[in-house]
C-alpha cells in the first residue's frame, strides 16, 4: 500500500496487490496522512487507475449522540436514547452484525474464543508472576459485544459491593432500581427482580443428574442451599443455579434485546465494520469540549471520516474497558507526560485513565470419571464417538429450545467465603464436562485436534474457580499512535500486597478435592488430572495457578468514577469525563471496585442510569426512594 496527499486537502489511498489487478484510488478527509512513499518488494511499473469519491457513510447529519461501541452498554443507549424519535443518534461498532447462530445458541460459546471475526484477540503483556505467559483476553467484537460471547450468566454482585463503593447515588438501594427496571424475570424473587423490562433472564433448561450431585457433595461439606444470588435479603454464600440472560433457551444478548428492535428507527444510525479513531476537540474556555469523532470504516489503511455533533450534542464511550480508555489516550486524555513521549499533544491531562484495571481471575479443578459414567457427561451428550454433534442434541434444541445446545455449560455452582470471614472471594462454576486442558480456551483447541485423530471426548468433571473480589490492579496503557494497534495491557494478578488473590484460588482448589471426594459425587470421580496429585503444599498449588491462571472476563475499572479527577476519570454524579465537555463513558470501565459476579449485569445497570441522565435528567446524583430489606449479602 502507498499513500498520496493532495493539495485539495483530501487524503487518497491506494490499493494494490502483486496480481497486477486494477488498483483504486479512494480520497477522504485528511487526518495527517504519510507522504507516498514506495513499498520494499512492490513492483514499481506503472498501472492503471480508476478514481472515484467517497462519501461519508455518517452522512452530512450533525448528530446528537455519538456512541462509540456498540457493545452492551452501547446497545442500551442507542435504544433508550432513540425512543423518542426527537434525537438524531450515531452509533459506531468495529465488528460485525450479532446476528451469527454460534451467538444465538449458548452451547456456541465454544466456538467463540478467539473467534477471527467475533472476538478482539486481545493478549496482555507478558506476566513475570504467571510464568512469564501472555494472558488471552475474550472481548467480543461485535453489536452485543462481550454480551454475545459470555456465558450468560446474570450476577449483580451484593449489595455490599456497591455500599462499598462510596459514592453518593451509587449505593445498593440505589442501583436496584435500575437492575429492577432493566430485567424481564417474571419467576424472580420480589422486590429484587422485575418484570417488562428489557434485559430477559431466566433459570437454566439444561440439567445433568451431576448437578444434584455436586450440590449434595457441597452440602455434606456444610455449604448451604442458595435459591437466589441475586436477592439482598440473604448473604451470597452457597450453592445452587445461576440465573442466565437467556429467553427460552437462546441467548439473550444487548443486541438482541436492545439494539435490534430499535435499528428501523429513521433517527437511528449504526455504523458496523468502523473504528473509532479520536475524539475530536475544541476550546471551550478553560476546559476542552468534543465536537465529533474520527472514525475510519475502511480498516487501517482506509479513508478516515468525521461525525460531527449537533449544538449540544455528547459522545458517549461504550467501548469498554480496554478501549474506552484507550480512545481517550488516542484522543489526548490521560497522563500527558506518557503521551508526549508518543508525540500526542495534550487536551487534559489526567493521569487516572487506564489505571485500576480489574478482573476475575481463575483457574480450573479438573477429575476423571469412572468409564461406565462417561455417557452422562454434557461433552458426550452433544457429541458422539467421533466428535460429530449428536442429532438428539439438535432435535431436543429445536423443538424445545432445551437440552445440552441450550446451555454453556457452567450456570450451575457456589459462592464461597475461604477465609470464613466476609462476603464469598470464591465462585465455583461446576461443569458436568471434562477441560482437556487447565486454560478454557486450550480446551477447544485440542478438542479440534482429538477430533482429526478420530478420539472422543474423555468423561469427567470441572470446577473453574474465580476470585470474584480480586485486589489486584493493572492498567491499560497505549503504545502507538496507530489507533489498530492494540494498547498494552498488564493484567497483574496476584499483585495484592497480602496474597489473598492467590490463596483464594489455592483454597478453592483444597475445597473442590474435598467436594470431588465427597459423596455421592465421589462414586463418579477417579483420577484428578488439574492440578494434579502431586501437587499438594502451597507451593506446588500456587505454581499451578501461576502456570494456568487465566481470566474470567470482567474487566472494569479503567475510567472509573469518582468525585474528583485526582481519583477517577469521570464525576460520579453524571459520569462526564473530568475536564472535557460534551464527553461521558458509560460502561464497564467506569466501575470503581469490581463486584463479586459476572460484570455484564452492572454494565446495563450503569448504561440505563445514563441513559435517564441524558434524556430526563433521573439517575444522576441522588439516591432513589425505595428501600428494601439488605441482608448481610
Amino acid at each position: 500500500r502507498a499513500f498520496a496527499e493532495r493539495p485539495t486537502g483530501h487524503c487518497y489511498q491506494v490499493d494494490s496487490n502483486m496480481l497486477g489487478q486494477q488498483t483504486v484510488l479512494r480520497p477522504g478527509r485528511t487526518l495527517g496522512c504519510p507522504r507516498a512513499r514506495p513499498i520494499a518488494g512492490l513492483p514499481s511499473r506503472r498501472r492503471s487507475v480508476a478514481v472515484r469519491a467517497a462519501s461519508n457513510p455518517a452522512g452530512n447529519e450533525r448528530w446528537d449522540y455519538i456512541i462509540v461501541g456498540g457493545g452492551t452498554a452501547g446497545c442500551v443507549l442507542a435504544n433508550k436514547l432513540s425512543a423518542d424519535g426527537t434525537k438524531k443518534v450515531l452509533m459506531l461498532e468495529a465488528g460485525p452484525s450479532g446476528d451469527a447462530l454460534e451467538i444465538a445458541v449458548p452451547a456456541g460459546l465454544t466456538r467463540l474464543f478467539r473467534h477471527p471475526v467475533l472476538d478482539w484477540g486481545l493478549m496482555t503483556k507478558t506476566q513475570p508472576q504467571l510464568a512469564a505467559r501472555e494472558i488471552y483476553l475474550a472481548r467480543g467484537k461485535t453489536l452485543g459485544g462481550s454480551s454475545c460471547t459470555n456465558a450468560t450468566l446474570y450476577f449483580r454482585g451484593s449489595a455490599a459491593d456497591y455500599d462499598s463503593w462510596g459514592l453518593e447515588g451509587w449505593k445498593s438501594n440505589d442501583v436496584l432500581d435500575w437492575f429492577v427496571k432493566a430485567e424481564d424475570f417474571p419467576e424472580g424473587n420480589k422486590p429484587f427482580h422485575g418484570v417488562g423490562g428489557t434485559m430477559h433472564v431466566e433459570k437454566p433448561r439444561y440439567d445433568n443428574q451431576l448437578h444434584g450431585e455436586f450440590f449434595k457433595a457441597a452440602a455434606s461439606l456444610g455449604l448451604k442451599s442458595n435459591d437466589d444470588f441475586n436477592a439482598w435479603d440473604r448473604p451470597q454464600e452457597g450453592y445452587g443455579e445461576f440465573q442466565v440472560t437467556q429467553k427460552q433457551g437462546e441467548r439473550a444478548d444487548m443486541y438482541r434485546m436492545y439494539l435490534k428492535p430499535a435499528m428501523a428507527r429513521g433517527n437511528l444510525k449504526v455504523l458496523t465494520g468502523t473504528r473509532t479513531t479520536k475524539v475530536a476537540f475544541e476550546k471551550s474556555g478553560a476546559s476542552q469540549r468534543a465536537k465529533g469523532v474520527e472514525f475510519a470504516p475502511n480498516g487501517q489503511f482506509g479513508e478516515r471520516f468525521a461525525a460531527e455533533l449537533a449544538a449540544g450534542g455528547e459522545v458517549l464511550l461504550t467501548a469498554g474497558a480496554v478501549h474506552s480508555p484507550h480512545l481517550l489516550q488516542l484522543s489526548g486524555v490521560g497522563d500527558a507526560r506518557a503521551l508526549s513521549e508518543l508525540g500526542i499533544a495534550s487536551a487534559v491531562d489526567l493521569p487516572t485513565v487506564g489505571a485500576n484495571l480489574q478482573d476475575h481471575p481463575a483457574c480450573v479443578y479438573a477429575a476423571r470419571m469412572k468409564e461406565e459414567f462417561d455417557d452422562i457427561t454434557v461433552t458426550s451428550q452433544i457429541y458422539d464417538k467421533k466428535n460429530n454433534i449428536k442429532v438428539g442434541a439438535v432435535l431436543q434444541y429445536l423443538l424445545g429450545r432445551k437440552g445440552p445446545l441450550s446451555t454453556t455449560g457452567c450456570d450451575h455452582g457456589a459462592f464461597v467465603s475461604t477465609t470464613g470471614r466476609g462476603q464469598p472471594d470464591l465462585q465455583m462454576r461446576f461443569v458436568p464436562g471434562f477441560a482437556l486442558d487447565p486454560d478454557g480456551v486450550s480446551s477447544y483447541v485440542k478438542f479440534g485436534e482429538m477430533k482429526k485423530q478420530g478420539l472422543s471426548w474423555p468423561g469427567g468433571i470441572t470446577i473453574q474457580l474465580l476470585a470474584i473480589r480480586a485486589k489486584s490492579k493493572g492498567s491499560v496503557g497505549i503504545k502507538s499512535t496507530d489507533p489498530f494497534i492494540a494498547p498494552a495491557i498488564n493484567i497483574n494478578y496476584f499483585s495484592d500486597k497480602e496474597g489473598a488473590d492467590l490463596a483464594t484460588l489455592r483454597e478453592g482448589l483444597r475445597l473442590s478435592r474435598k467436594i470431588a471426594r465427597a459423596d455421592p459425587l465421589g462414586r463418579y470421580v477417579t483420577d484428578e488430572a488439574y492440578p494434579g496429585p502431586a501437587r499438594q503444599d502451597d507451593a506446588g498449588l500456587d505454581e499451578y495457578i501461576r502456570k494456568t491462571a487465566h481470566s474470567g472476563n470482567a474487566l472494569v475499572g479503567t475510567c472509573r468514577m469518582a468525585t474528583s479527577a485526582a481519583e477517577g476519570v469521570v464525576s460520579s454524579s453524571d459520569l462526564r469525563v473530568f475536564g472535557v465537555e460534551n464527553l461521558r463513558v458509560a460502561d464497564s470501565s467506569v466501575i470503581p471496585l469490581i463486584p463479586g459476579g459476572q460484570t455484564g449485569a452492572p454494565t446495563v445497570m450503569i448504561a440505563e442510569r445514563a441513559a435517564a441522565m441524558l434524556t430526563s435528567g433521573k439517575g444522576a446524583s441522588k439516591g432513589s426512594s425505595q428501600r428494601v430489606p439488605v441482608g448481610a449479602a
